[in-house]
């Protein structure tokens, strides 16, 4: 997660950059796809910048002074040592950095991870056999002193991870919405609730709410929102001042019924907090901590809660129980409505390495994950965990798998109820520059016999939507509240994922009235699930407990 870093570090590098203006446009009078060649003096400057933005780290804006460096001198072996690293470090094409770093080896004067770099940008382009060459030449020119910050034995092991799961790939289709939902810039963090037809991200692009850039060169990113008409997209609209502000907004989760979004917010002075807002009829009220308890100094992110309310599922660091790195976390809601201290999700969930972006999926027991433990395939993957009830341990979590997951950091996912359809934040081919938010439809679903998704509208007697109605759905033979929800948006529309059996529909409004409704789900009911349109009955004497 990035953060704010103080304004005079980002005044000297805006300063800076003005100081490449000659430069700038200069290279606007050549052709395009060309890259300008520059005076001496021009690449004295250019390189004092460039050197600049990779301490600090801007990669993106880097990684373009250095193309000026490397056209300068093709034979320089820092320009094209740190060309090579800054396209590894940016959401971009991983296979251009090769032929640097390649070039960049033959030199004498090659910095000494030049091979480690190179393993990465080969892992990264899926060249795992090349990858782990250069690995292993980096630790024969090392002499077994390698810094431990590199985790270089984690990446070996992402070399053969990768190697594994790409001979099994998964029988997916990707489809890229295109210029209504992406944009040059980055898109991110997609979060959806059980259809696949509205899909929440985040997005640093241009018009954003606070219109400035941090000190990575990126726009500070709002959260957008789109929706698929058959196989189109709306265009994507900004979600409005009640989740975004001028600083940063990222969306992390959102529930089933969609009427709850939770957004990561970060100022400069709050380190990073997780918010949750709710829908009323067309309208997001303003975002607010989901307890006062997650206000700490520590980094809280990847916020998302159950369907009954009762567990929210973060991501942080620092807290008491850690395991290493980023973990992830859960805190329960008691009768008395108290949110319980942090509990940490234990080693078959959490390893010595991070962990983030927590989804409690719509069946309440199945958990997605990111993580550059277990058995990644490079920086974060994509895992799923399970477990019989809330009183059960976590089974050990196994990797989605490839291409879901690829050798870059997959860290963004959601999946509809139907186990088979969903959204990623991926750099793919065909895609619109930087990470880009793509559809994708599985062949079989990924969590098998999920259950039934019940879907229905609920009216008052007028006929009209019941938009301050509450609803509970319980299990008959148990007694236990499933999931608490208000019908959500304009159509008043409820949904939640059911297993075989006998539940009841309660809904209760205190202008409008009441109704219980017996959904019965054999469990043959296939992908379209079962669909109800409900009327409350009005009872003037009835009041909402």
């Amino acid at each position: 997660m990035k953060t704010i870093k103080s304004f005079f570090v980002f005044l000297l590098l805006v300063l800076s950059i003005a100081m490449l203006s000659s430069n700038i446009a200069f290279a606007q009078t050549n052709k395009k796809g060309t890259i300008p060649k520059l005076t001496k003096e021009q690449a004295a400057e250019t390189k004092k910048v460039a050197g600049e933005m990779f301490k600090v780290p801007n990669w993106n804006g880097a990684r373009e002074q250095y193309r000026l460096l490397v056209n300068y001198d093709p034979d320089d072996a820092e320009f094209l040592y740190r060309l090579g690293v800054c396209i590894i470090n940016s959401n971009y094409d991983k296979a251009e950095a090769i032929q640097y770093l390649t070039k960049a080896a033959d030199k004498k004067d090659a910095p000494k991870d030049v091979y480690y770099q190179l393993g990465r940008a080969c892992l990264g382009a899926g060249l795992y056999d090349e990858a782990i060459d250069a690995f292993d030449k980096f630790k024969e020119l090392s002499k077994g002193q390698i810094n431990p910050k590199l985790n270089f034995e984690l990446y070996q092991e992402y070399c053969y991870n990768a190697k594994d799961y790409s001979k099994k790939p998964l029988d997916v289709k990707f489809t890229n919405p295109g210029k209504s939902v992406n944009s040059p810039g980055a898109d991110y963090a997609c979060v959806g609730m059980a259809v696949d037809t509205v899909v929440f991200f985040t997005s640093g692009r241009k018009g954003n709410m606070g219109g400035m850039t941090d000190d990575f060169g990126d726009v500070l990113p709002d959260v957008y929102f789109s929706s698929r008409v058959d196989t189109a997209w709306t265009k994507a609209k900004n979600a409005g001042i009640s989740i975004n502000s001028e600083f940063y907004d990222i969306s992390t989760g959102m529930n089933t019924n969609g009427d709850k979004l939770f957004v990561y917010k970060e100022d400069g002075i709050i380190i990073g907090d997780v918010y949750v807002s709710e829908q009323q009829g067309k309208t997001w009220i303003k975002a607010a901590l989901i307890t006062p308890e997650m206000e700490t100094k520590t980094l809280e992110t990847g916020g998302c809660m159950s369907n009954d309310g009762k567990r929210v599922f973060f991501a942080a660091t620092g807290l008491k129980g850690g395991l290493g790195g980023k973990d992830i976390y859960m805190i329960e809601k008691d009768e008395s409505g108290k949110w319980s201290a942090p509990i940490n999700l234990g080693a078959n969930v959490n390893t010595k390495h991070d962990e983030d972006s927590p989804m409690i999926w719509h069946d309440g027991k199945t958990l997605f994950f990111a993580s550059k433990g277990h058995t990644s395939m490079g920086g974060y993957d994509i895992f799923m965990t399970s477990r019989a009830s809330s009183a059960s341990a976590w089974d050990k979590p196994f990797n989605i798998g490839y291409p879901l997951n690829n050798a870059l950091d997959n860290q963004y996912f959601t999946l509809a109820a139907n186990g088979r359809t969903g959204y990623v934040s991926d750099v793919k081919p065909g895609g619109l520059g930087d990470l880009d938010i793509w559809y994708f439809q599985l062949n079989e679903p990924l969590v098998k016999n999920a259950g039934t998704l019940f879907r229905a509208t609920v009216l008052n007697s007028m006929g009209l939507p019941a938009k301050d109605a509450v609803c509970s759905v319980v299990k008959e033979s148990t007694g236990e509240v499933l999931a608490v929800m208000e019908p959500a948006g304009p159509s008043s529309e409820i949904f939640v994922l059911l297993g075989p059996g006998t539940y009841k529909l309660k809904a209760r409004s205190a202008k409008m009235g009441r109704l219980e409704e017996e959904i019965i789900v054999v469990g043959d009911e296939g992908e379209k699930g079962i669909r109800r349109e409900l009327k409350l009955q009005p009872n003037p004497a009835d009041k909402v407990k």
